[in-house]
């Protein structure tokens, strides 16, 4: 079965009402998690595939997504998506799309490739066929030999040969979006924002009741949390985005989306709380929220997660905890399956019939310890985060 869509020039440009095909790049694991927010937010259908989703709108689709979106890395243009046997297939496929009409003739371009699967050929020879491609597909209708610049294009196409299906698109993003402007405190074993809030979605939070991560360390959860209770873009002070080097776009039209986003913004107070064992973490968790903007939504305290007496005195309606997985921890520090049983086992004691969401690389330490505390498991997810094969477990206390 082919995707491959041979031309595109067919769209008047700066037309933002044509419909277009795009794809979303995520966190393997969380992709319906994505493919919902997606939907949410753009009202369109969307279809969640491996550490992705495709979904077909208009150019404003892109504007929202760069802004609103939670738990995408990043947009892109969907140029191909089609099945091949070799590396000709992939240079006749490149070939036969026409970029004239997202290319200027003054503008340079990369190609960005990655391989999944077993193959004779390497990404390096991916993105060295398919950029000679874009080169003579250009030559051919524009009379402009196009410039190559791997270090800071203009343009940057993304290539993805997984098994015997070859993707080309459009990075749209540039940057990761998971990259918060927020961040200026770097917790050594911090999560990724865009994971903390698939976490958040998965517990079901939406700001009513209350909430902690009580192993809040840089704060990366409690942040999200107060961003989706507010409604407030992750990233609203973001400017450099790829979308505005083409000319199909346009930047006043992507300010006016972004100030309409912004004005969904809400200014009612949830209630987030954030604690912490170390002093050093906590502060610079609410270094981090203060860069936020939302350090006056997250209540802080230096406490202990598997102490119940440390805990607020506040009912917890949520959960969201990115604990240790053991893989930085010194013999002298506790044992990683102890340590989960206490901290299951205060949970328990300060809640009634609350969501816990929290991941984990120690998974069978995890359930050993939940069999122990007799939590009820709701559901579990396996989450590719990085090269780290980790677990998302839902859990009613």
């Amino acid at each position: 079965m082919s995707y491959h869509q041979d031309r595109l020039s067919t769209l008047p440009r700066g037309s933002a009402m044509k419909k277009l095909d795009f794809f979303a790049t995520t966190m393997t694991g969380i992709e319906d998690i994505a493919a919902h927010e997606v939907k949410e937010l753009l009202g369109c259908k969307v279809t969640p595939d491996i550490g992705k989703v495709f979904y077909k709108s208009d150019l404003d689709s892109v504007y929202i997504l760069n802004v609103a979106a939670r738990t995408l890395n990043k947009v892109m243009l969907n140029l191909c998506r089609s099945r091949f046997r070799d590396l000709d297939d992939i240079y006749r496929l490149s070939r036969g799309i026409d970029y004239s009409w997202l290319i200027d003739p003054d503008q340079s371009f990369a190609v960005r490739s990655e391989r999944v699967g077993s193959h004779d050929f390497t990404s390096i020879d991916v993105s060295r066929v398919v950029g000679q491609a874009v080169i003579d597909s250009y030559l051919e209708t524009s009379r402009v030999r196009l410039k190559v610049n791997l270090d800071s294009p203009d343009v940057e196409i993304y290539c993805l040969v997984r098994g015997d299906e070859f993707l080309m698109g459009v990075n749209l993003t540039g940057e990761s979006l998971h990259k918060r402007r927020y961040r200026i405190y770097e917790h050594p074993a911090a999560i990724k924002p865009t994971l903390a809030a698939a976490m958040l979605f998965l517990s079901g939070w939406k700001g009513r009741g209350r909430l902690i991560d009580p192993m809040c360390g840089g704060a990366t959860i409690p942040i999200e949390a107060a961003y989706i209770a507010r409604n407030i873009a992750p990233n609203k002070s973001r400017r450099n985005y790829n979308f505005l080097k083409l000319k199909i776009f346009s930047c006043s039209e992507f300010m006016r989306s972004r100030e309409q986003i912004l004005k969904k913004e809400e200014t009612r107070k949830p209630e987030v709380y954030g604690m912490e064992k170390y002093r050093f973490h906590l502060e610079g968790g609410m270094r981090n929220a203060e860069e936020a903007g939302v350090s006056g939504d997250i209540r802080f305290k230096l406490g202990d997660a598997t102490v119940a007496s440390d805990y607020p005195e506040e009912c917890f309606d949520f959960f969201v905890v990115n604990p240790p997985y053991g893989i930085r921890m010194t013999p002298k520090r506790i044992k990683l399956e102890r340590l989960y049983e206490l901290f299951l086992s205060a949970v328990k004691e300060v809640s009634d019939n609350s969501i816990l969401v929290l991941i984990t690389a120690a998974k069978r330490k995890f359930r050993k310890a939940l069999e122990k505390v007799d939590l009820e498991v709701l559901s579990y997810r396996e989450v590719l985060y990085g090269h780290l094969n980790t677990t998302i477990f839902k859990c009613r206390t």
